[in-house]
């Protein structure tokens, strides 16, 4: 790996939660035993067997994880990942494959490494277990808090959570995930709420008219942030909670 990529992929392995904490010559040394890798945009990255093969950490672009219903074609977004973030955590755990496919939506760029080589490190390194213990975690309670989502919220309150997810900070430029949807097409903003494009037009046509969201040039862009958590926060203001709709 050329010096200044190395020095590139540090800056952001350094800045991830992922290994938070870990020491720069440590940081230094996985990275000079890991590959670089690059795929362009949307193309299918790893399927359900390679989750069990190595492990990936984003430098550059967008990642979706996925998981579909081959008989109905419907499609659900676990997660989307961007730079400093790592995906298969949980193969990586147990050592048995998921369901899920991964598919790049940019250019995208990597370092992967095998399971094995990643196993080596948890059981070395104190910092890097710790790290790596403190992000799966927060995986999971997205996973947790998308599943309570899908099961209790209406398709409204669903967008919202979505929006003040990754727009959370926004006005004081303090969000490190901000456009990691800000120009996501309506039909993968659907698949990150569990419902269709036609549904997502309408929702963000809607939050248009009441001023509280912008979509101009094709990227999404919070007006007034107060509404916007009132409309995350509707199904526990004391009124009949709305059933869940596609």
């Amino acid at each position: 790996m050329k010096d200044t990529d190395a020095k590139a992929a540090l800056t952001i392995l350094g800045g991830s939660p992922l290994f938070q904490g870990v020491p720069r010559a440590t940081l230094e040394g996985m990275v000079n035993a890991l590959s670089r890798e690059q795929w362009r945009r949307r193309c299918f990255v790893m399927g359900p067997q390679q989750t069990v093969d190595s492990f990936y950490v984003l430098l550059k672009g967008r990642v979706k994880v996925t998981r579909q219903n081959l008989k109905t074609g419907r499609e659900v977004t676990l997660f989307l990942l961007g730079p400093g973030d790592g995906f298969n955590v949980v193969s990586l755990l147990d050592g048995r494959r998921q369901d899920v496919s991964a598919q790049t939506l940019d250019d995208v760029v990597a370092l992967s490494g095998s399971s094995d080589l990643w196993h080596g490190w948890l059981d070395t390194d104190p910092q890097f277990r710790r790290a790596f213990r403190g992000y799966v975690d927060s995986q999971l309670r997205y996973l947790a808090d998308l599943a309570g989502d899908l099961a209790v919220h209406d398709t409204m309150t669903r967008l919202a959570h979505l929006i003040l997810h990754y727009f959370d900070g926004e006005e004081q430029g303090t969000s490190a995930r901000t456009n990691l949807i800000q120009d996501l097409s309506h039909e993968e903003l659907a698949h990150m709420i569990g419902t269709v494009r036609v549904v997502v037009n309408r929702l963000l046509a809607e939050l248009k008219r009441e001023g509280i969201v912008d979509t101009e040039g094709g990227k999404l862009r919070v007006l007034d942030l107060e509404r916007l958590l009132r409309k995350a926060e509707r199904d526990v203001s004391g009124a009949a909670p709305s059933l869940p709709t596609d």
